[in-house]
């Protein structure tokens, strides 16, 4: 008999980084390219939340996405039941789980993370509100280095996977040809730019 671990090993692309970092623009990417790509949401369920229940009952933490090829953004906090980022908490795991599977690590400047935060919506409020534990208080600085730590902890981490399959993407000074690593972009040779802030 196969271990049920086993049947929930998935091989996709998942991204790695912030929200407000390029995530809505991959998610148009993967679609223009045929992929099936979920972004925040699956279903009308929160993927974090799924994720995190998944993790509670000591699931492989992907196990709902055996039909997926992308996960573009998966963490939420929109209220205390639905609060869990777990690119930033459980990367390792989703990593060991996942080894085929392509990791992409969307960056951005974080001081304009911090700026688009703050302007869009009530994400900014939700994660102080609902995930002290990843940001404890909302000095500008607590978010850079938030951020920052973040950026270092994964690139570590993957550094020391010689197998991985894993890219680091600044979506404001990388082209789009870094992806061809691992992806055949089909032709496309320009990053969509979708979800921006109006100033």
């Amino acid at each position: 008999m196969i271990p049920s671990f086993f049947l929930c090993i998935v091989y996709m692309i998942i991204l790695i980084g912030f929200p407000k970092s390029g995530t809505s623009s991959f998610h148009k990417l993967f679609l223009d390219l045929g992929y099936k790509s979920y972004h925040w949401t699956k279903h009308g369920e929160y993927i974090g939340t799924m994720i995190k229940n998944n993790k509670i009952n000591n699931k492989p933490l992907l196990c709902d996405f055996l039909d997926t090829d992308v996960i573009t953004e998966m963490n939420v906090s929109v209220d205390k039941n639905n609060a869990y980022w777990p690119q930033v908490t459980d990367y390792e795991k989703l990593y060991n789980e996942n080894p085929s599977s392509i990791f992409i690590l969307n960056k951005r400047d974080p001081e304009k993370i911090l700026s688009s935060f703050k302007r869009w919506g009530r994400i900014y409020q939700n994660v102080l509100e609902n995930l002290p534990e990843l940001l404890p208080d909302n000095r500008d600085e607590t978010f850079i280095d938030f951020v920052t730590r973040h950026y270092t902890n994964i690139e570590t981490f993957f550094s020391q996977q010689p197998n991985s399959k894993f890219i680091t993407f600044d979506i404001e000074n990388d082209n789009l040809e870094k992806l061809e690593k691992y992806i055949d972009l089909k032709g496309i040779k320009d990053f969509p730019h979708e979800n921006k802030n109006l100033n």
